[in-house]
C-alpha cells in the first residue's frame, strides 16, 4: 500500500515525509507545508491526511503542470511527473465519475478523465478537495471542502460529488484550444 511504501522512504531517508516533502517541494516553490497525519507510529499516512492552503495546492499543481519546474528550476524530475500523470489503471468507477468525468484512468496518484474537448489529471481528496491540470489551456483548478468527518456513504458523496460535478461542468464549458491570460 501507499502508507507501507511511505514508511519504507521514510526509514530508508531517516526523515519524515513531511520533512522532505517541506524541503525539496514546497520551500523550492515557495510554499508552506500544512498539517500531515500520522499513525500511531508517528509515519505520515503516504497515501493522503495531507491539508494545504488552497494556494500551496494550487502551486503543486502549477508545479506538475510545468513539468516539475517552479521558475528556472527543476524541482521534480520531468520524467517522474510524466510517468506519474499517466494512465496504469482504467476501466474505473464503470468509466465515470459523477455526471461529467468520462474515460477515467489512475497513474501514481493521480487520476485522469475527459470532460467535454478536454482531457485532464487530478489529485483527489476526501470531502472533494481537488487539485485538476487542464492540460490544453495550461489551467490549474483547485478546489478544497470538509473532508466530511462522521459522514460516509451516500450523505457524504451528495456533497463530494457536487464539487466534482461543478468542477466537470466548468470544465466541459471551456472552448478547445483556448489558452487565457
Amino acid at each position: 500500500t501507499a502508507h507501507l511504501a511511505g514508511i519504507m522512504v521514510a526509514k530508508a531517508c531517516g526523515d519524515s515525509l513531511a520533512v522532505m516533502a517541506e524541503e525539496y517541494i514546497m520551500d523550492p516553490i515557495d510554499g508552506k507545508m500544512g498539517t500531515w497525519s500520522y499513525d500511531p507510529n508517528s509515519y505520515n499516512y503516504g497515501s493522503g491526511s495531507l491539508a494545504l492552503t488552497a494556494r500551496d495546492a494550487a502551486r503543486f499543481g502549477l508545479l506538475y503542470l510545468n513539468g516539475g519546474r517552479y521558475q528556472n528550476d527543476q524541482v521534480i524530475p520531468a520524467d517522474w511527473v510524466e510517468a506519474s500523470l499517466d494512465r496504469y489503471s482504467t476501466g474505473i468507477y464503470g468509466e465515470q465519475l459523477g455526471r461529467y468525468f468520462r474515460d477515467l484512468g489512475y497513474g501514481y496518484f493521480w487520476w485522469s478523465a475527459k470532460s467535454g474537448k478536454h482531457e485532464f489529471n487530478y489529485a483527489w481528496g476526501h470531502g472533494g478537495n481537488l487539485i485538476v491540470l487542464v492540460h490544453d489551456l495550461d489551467l490549474v483548478i483547485v478546489t478544497t471542502a470538509s473532508n466530511l468527518p462522521g459522514l460516509s456513504g451516500e450523505e457524504s458523496w451528495k456533497k463530494e460529488g457536487a464539487i466534482i460535478d461543478v468542477v466537470g461542468k466548468f470544465i466541459k464549458s471551456l472552448p478547445a484550444g483556448e489558452v487565457y491570460p
